[in-house]
C-alpha cells in the first residue's frame, strides 16, 4: 500500500455524489468541495481508495505542473468510465479517449479543420452577427420586462456561434431552427455534462452495475439515444444537400460538411459515421456549455459588485467609447475585463475538476511512488481556493490579476490561460490541453464586453446567489434573472 505525501482518505461514491469518511467530514453532494477539504487538511497531494481504483487528487500548481508538462506522457491518457463509453461512443471522441493513435487521429482533424487560425478567422462575420444578435435579444426582453434571464440569452449566445460553424445553422433567432429542437438540445447537453461528471460507484466496483439503484447507468442510456438520434439527422440533413448538389461543395463549407469529405481511417473511402458525431459531440457540447457557464458566473459577480461593473464600463468607455460597438480587435485591448474573467476563473471554474487522467506506467510525483492506472482528479476548484496560493479566496477581485506596468507605461497583456504560473487551469495544458482554448476565449470575452457596454445592470428583487451544481461542468444552481437598462444611445441598437 502506498501514501500520499501528507495522508491519505477513503471516498465512497453514489449516484448523486460523495462522502468522505472519518475526519469528521460531513457527506456532501459536492465532491470537489470534498475533494478540496481532503487536500486543505492532508496537504498538496491525496491518495484516494475507489473502490478498487487507486486515485490521487491536488490542488497544487506545483504538482499539477509536474502530472500536465514535465510527466505529459505519462499522464496524459484518459480513464474509460462506464459514462464516457456511453456518453461519447465508447469513448472516441478527442476529450474522453484513451491516449493513442486513434486520439492524436481525431484531434488532427478539429486542429486543422475547424480550430485553425485560418478557419477562425472564416467566421469572423457570424460571430459579429451573433454578437449583435445578443444586444438585440436582451434590447427587446427589456421592453417586455427589465428583468433579464440571462443563462438563456447566454446559452444562445454561445449555441448559435457553435452551430454556425459545425452545422451551418442557428438555434435561436430569426430563421434558426426552432425554440422546440433548440431546447430538446440544451436539455440534451445540459444532462450529458452532469452524468459525464459523476463519480460513479459502478466504475470502481463493478457488482453495482447489476444494481444501480440510482439509475444512473439507465439515464445515461437514454441520453445515449437522445443524443445519437440528434447526430444522426444532423448529418443525414448534410448529406440530403450534398446530394442534391452533386457532390459539388458550392459556398461555405461547415465543419459536417469537411468531415463528410474527408477519408476514414485505413483507406476507407470516408470517415464512419461514429467517428462524425463523436466529434460533433466534442465540438459543440464543451463550447456550448463551458462558455455560457463562464459568462453566467462572471455576470453574477460583476452585478453583485458594482463596483467592478463601473471600472469594466469606464475601461469600455475609454477603449471603445459610447458611438460604435465592440469588436474582437478591442477584446486584446480590455485588461481589467480580462482580470474579471480570469478571477471567473479562479473562483467558478466552467469545470470544478478536469477531464480525469490515467497514468499508463509507475511513476515518482512529489518523492512518492504512483502505480500504473492510477486515476488523477486535479481540482481546479480547489486550486483557486487554495490559501498557500491566493489570499482572500472568496474575494471577487480582479484587481488581483493585473501585472506589472512595462517600461513604456502600459500594462502587459494579462494571461486568461493558466500561464507560467499555473494558478488557474481553464484550459488544462500539455496533451490534453483544451484545442478550443482561443476561440472559448473570444466568446466569453465578446458576450461580456457587448452585455456590459451597452447595458447598466443590477440584482433582481431575488438577489444574487452563488450556489453551484455539480457536473462535468459547474452551473449556478439557480438561472441569473437580473435588471437591464440601456447606456447607449437608441439608435445604437437599431443599427445592430
Amino acid at each position: 500500500m502506498w501514501r500520499s505525501s501528507t495522508g491519505r482518505a477513503t471516498l465512497s461514491c453514489d449516484g448523486s455524489g460523495t462522502r468522505g469518511r472519518g475526519q469528521d467530514h460531513p457527506r456532501g453532494p459536492l465532491p470537489h468541495r470534498d475533494l478540496a477539504y481532503f487536500c486543505s487538511k492532508y496537504g498538496p497531494l491525496v491518495y484516494l481508495r475507489l473502490g478498487g481504483v487507486d486515485a490521487i487528487t491536488t490542488d497544487d500548481p506545483d504538482i499539477i505542473r509536474e502530472i500536465l508538462l514535465k510527466q505529459d506522457d505519462i499522464f496524459a491518457s484518459r480513464p474509460k468510465t462506464v459514462a464516457a463509453i456511453h456518453l461519447a461512443y465508447g469513448c472516441g471522441d478527442v476529450a474522453l479517449a484513451p491516449f493513442g493513435s486513434h486520439w492524436k487521429r481525431m484531434r488532427r482533424i478539429c486542429m486543422e479543420h475547424l480550430l485553425s487560425t485560418k478557419r477562425l478567422e472564416l467566421f469572423v462575420n457570424h460571430r459579429v452577427n451573433e454578437a449583435n444578435h445578443l444586444v438585440r435579444d436582451v434590447w427587446k426582453r427589456i421592453h417586455v420586462s427589465k428583468l433579464v434571464n440571462l443563462r438563456e440569452v447566454l446559452g444562445a449566445f454561445s449555441m448559435n456561434n457553435v452551430t454556425r460553424m459545425l452545422l451551418g445553422k442557428q438555434y435561436f433567432g430569426a430563421g434558426s431552427a426552432g425554440p422546440e429542437e433548440a431546447m430538446e438540445f440544451m436539455n440534451i447537453t445540459h444532462e450529458l455534462f452532469w452524468l459525464l461528471g459523476l463519480i460513479y460507484l459502478g466504475d470502481y466496483l463493478p457488482i453495482w452495475r447489476w444494481i444501480d439503484p440510482f439509475g444512473c447507468e439507465k439515464k445515461m442510456r437514454d441520453v445515449e439515444k437522445r443524443v445519437d438520434e440528434f447526430h444522426r439527422k444532423i448529418i443525414e440533413e448534410h448529406r440530403k444537400v450534398r446530394n442534391d448538389q452533386n457532390g459539388d461543395e458550392k459556398g461555405e463549407m461547415d465543419f459536417v460538411d469537411i468531415l463528410l469529405s474527408l477519408p476514414g481511417e485505413d483507406g476507407k473511402e470516408h470517415m464512419d459515421d461514429v467517428e462524425i458525431k463523436a466529434l460533433i459531440q466534442d465540438m459543440i457540447a464543451a463550447a456550448t456549455d463551458t462558455s455560457a457557464v463562464t459568462n453566467e458566473w462572471a455576470m453574477a459577480e460583476v452585478i453583485k459588485h458594482p463596483r467592478v461593473l463601473r471600472r469594466i464600463q469606464e475601461e469600455l468607455d475609454e477603449v471603445v467609447g459610447l458611438h460604435r460597438m465592440v469588436t474582437e480587435s478591442d477584446l486584446p485591448h480590455l485588461t481589467y475585463l480580462r482580470c474579471v474573467v480570469r478571477e471567473t476563473f479562479r473562483m467558478h471554474p466552467a469545470g470544478p475538476f478536469l477531464i480525469p487522467h490515467e497514468s499508463t506506467k509507475p511513476t515518482i510525483i512529489n518523492g512518492y511512488h504512483i502505480p500504473e492506472g492510477t486515476r488523477v482528479f486535479i481540482n481546479t476548484y480547489a486550486l483557486g481556493r487554495n490559501r498557500r496560493v491566493w489570499d482572500n479566496v472568496e474575494e471577487f477581485r480582479p484587481e488581483r490579476h493585473l501585472v506589472s506596468v512595462t517600461g513604456s507605461g502600459t500594462r502587459e497583456r494579462v494571461e486568461i490561460s493558466h500561464g507560467a504560473d499555473f494558478k488557474i487551469l481553464p484550459f488544462s495544458a500539455g496533451k490534453r490541453k483544451c484545442p478550443g482554448a482561443p476561440l472559448g476565449v473570444a466568446f466569453v470575452l465578446t458576450a461580456l464586453a457587448r452585455l456590459f457596454h451597452c447595458f447598466d445592470w443590477a440584482p433582481s428583487g431575488e438577489g444574487i446567489d452563488t450556489e453551484e451544481v455539480y457536473g462535468m461542468t459547474m452551473p449556478k444552481a439557480k438561472p441569473l434573472v437580473a435588471v437591464a437598462t440601456p447606456r447607449l444611445a437608441t439608435n445604437m441598437y437599431y443599427s445592430v
